[in-house]
């Protein structure tokens, strides 16, 4: 029996090459799905999707630098964060990017920087500004100097990931006027950790005949890929299906 999916190492081209891991579920035909989780990045949320992979569509998730095993460090740079998926964006097959919270911002960077290769991007529940008023305190908290000792890497890891982002956000959506690729940005009404209002100032980001596309879930939390990743697979499809669209055009 063929194993739904495998974990594979293989070396990050970032400014420093790093070993970097990654979960596939590989598939013959043309299209890939790469995937950009958010922050901690945590393989469990994607496990329902890396079960359900479709027979004509590779999926492949990143474990992201900072959260790969045997990393000690953050890598804030969104250069670094998408460096680690050209091994999967640079070999001949039509990608779609998705990202998922911190993730959505990285899959439209690989959008910007590799429009040849990268047909069409989703967003999931994409931080845009800032999480929820209720998360800041606790991310202050885990910065005090008692606290700091108790909790664990992959939360510093995140802190750090959410304050870094911060300088990079505005050169990044200043960008997203040019993509005329098809996007869909998609937020559940139920997300505790990022607010529906980010989705719609992202779609704000892109210019006037941009083919981007707002998706709402009724009852959505913050982890549509582990909730809903049927649903998600069919919001991937139909970016496919507007991409060859533009492209027989």
């Amino acid at each position: 029996m063929t194993a739904l999916y495998r974990e594979i190492s293989y070396e990050a081209p970032l400014k420093t090459p790093v070993e970097n891991q990654a979960w596939i579920a590989e598939r013959a035909g043309d299209w890939r799905l790469l995937i950009y989780p958010g922050t901690p990045a945590r393989k469990y949320h994607f496990e329902r999707m890396l079960r359900l992979a479709p027979k004509d569509l590779e999926v492949v998730l990143l474990a992201r630098p900072g959260f790969a095993r045997g990393h000690k460090e953050a890598f804030l740079n969104f250069e670094d964060q998408v460096a680690a998926g050209l091994p999967f964006i640079e070999d001949g097959r039509k990608i779609v990017t998705m990202g998922v919270s911190y993730g959505g911002q990285l899959a439209l960077k690989a959008l910007v920087d590799h429009p040849g290769q990268i047909k069409g991007a989703v967003t999931l529940a994409a931080l845009v500004t800032e999480p929820r008023d209720w998360v800041h305190p606790f991310l202050d908290l885990g910065g005090a100097p008692v606290v700091r000792d108790l909790v664990p890497r992959h939360l510093h890891l995140s802190r750090a990931e959410i304050a870094g982002r911060r300088t990079q956000i505005g050169p990044l959506f200043e960008k997203l006027k040019a993509v005329d690729a098809p996007v869909t940005i998609v937020h559940g009404d139920a997300d505790h950790l990022v607010s529906r209002r980010d989705a719609r100032q992202l779609a704000t980001y892109f210019g006037p005949k941009s083919d981007v596309k707002f998706r709402h879930v009724a009852g959505g939390t913050h982890f549509l890929e582990f909730q809903r990743p049927n649903l998600v697979y069919d919001i991937v499809r139909d970016v496919m299906a507007r991409a060859d669209a533009m492209a027989n055009h």
